[in-house]
């Protein structure tokens, strides 16, 4: 089978995966990969299936397509002894307006962290709080939507460029372009450009980018990638400078005002429905 063909089969079972998770289903051996216990879905959990003892809700399952959910215990009892008993907690979805100054880090000595602020700023249960990772990052100059969780796929399948799920950020310039040049950023941003290098990031081609003019100095800027300040760096290989960045949606998905708000899944998932493979 052709390499895109595998892509395209795996985008396509990730999602229909995701959506049967939304409706109360998830495989065992997903669970157990989440967990670290298995390093993949194939062989490794197969075998692993195979040789240890699992049970869930005392019943003993060799079959990795085993439907679990939440709330479901599971036990583990290796071949070596060990025993693992756990209860499967529902995932938790986020989506918050992240402040100017605010880091997308675990961990910062200049900079208060998304998680930090989170606690500071909302009644969630401070053990929810930890349990969240991010779903890709904005730097701390930039605002905007960002959603955290604890669901590991679905992050892997909201980050995936073969996914193609578009981000859109509003964009204020630093310089006013008159309308040849707007009509010139377009195309050029549409075809992809060569961006400059910026701290560890070598300079490399722009993943193609739609600009939606408001004005001269404003206009939406759509893209599927994800790479390091990719929208500045765009602007800068224009020959401009981004003074205010702020992302507005990731798929249909748009914030619902200014304070930090729990998502469900099937929210999600309906928000990157046309994407579907």
């Amino acid at each position: 089978m052709h390499l895109d063909s595998l892509v395209y089969k795996n985008i396509a079972q990730e999602f229909q995966e995701k959506y049967d998770c939304a409706l109360g289903k998830r495989r065992l051996d997903s669970v157990l990969v989440e967990r670290g216990t298995c390093s993949n879905r194939g062989r490794n959990a197969k075998s692993f299936l195979l040789k240890n003892e699992v049970f869930v809700n005392g019943e003993r399952k060799t079959d990795g397509k085993t439907t679990v959910e939440s709330g479901d215990e599971i036990e583990i009892r290796q071949m070596d002894g060990e025993k693992t008993r756990f209860k499967i907690e529902e995932d938790i979805y986020i989506a918050i307006d992240k402040p100017k100054g605010v880091v997308c880090s675990n961990v910062s000595d200049s900079h208060e962290t998304v998680f930090e602020w989170l606690k500071r700023t909302v009644d969630f249960p401070a053990g929810d709080i930890d349990r969240l990772h991010m779903i890709g990052r904005l730097d701390s100059e930039t605002s905007g939507l960002l959603i955290l969780t604890t669901d590991g796929s679905f992050s892997h399948f909201l980050t995936n460029p073969e996914s193609g799920i578009e981000k859109t950020y509003h964009v204020l310039l630093k310089n006013g372009v008159d309308t040849e040049s707007r009509n010139r950023y377009s195309r050029k941003a549409k075809d992809g450009v060569t961006m400059p290098p910026e701290k560890k990031s070598p300079e490399e081609m722009s993943g193609k980018t739609e600009l939606r003019w408001i004005s001269g100095t404003e206009c939406l800027a759509t893209l599927t990638e994800g790479k390091f300040h990719e929208v500045r760096r765009i602007f800068r290989a224009l020959g401009n400078e981004v003074a205010e960045l702020r992302r507005v949606a990731i798929g249909n998905l748009t914030l619902k005002g200014n304070e930090p708000y729990k998502l469900t899944l099937e929210a999600l998932l309906a928000s990157v429905e046309r994407y579907r493979p």
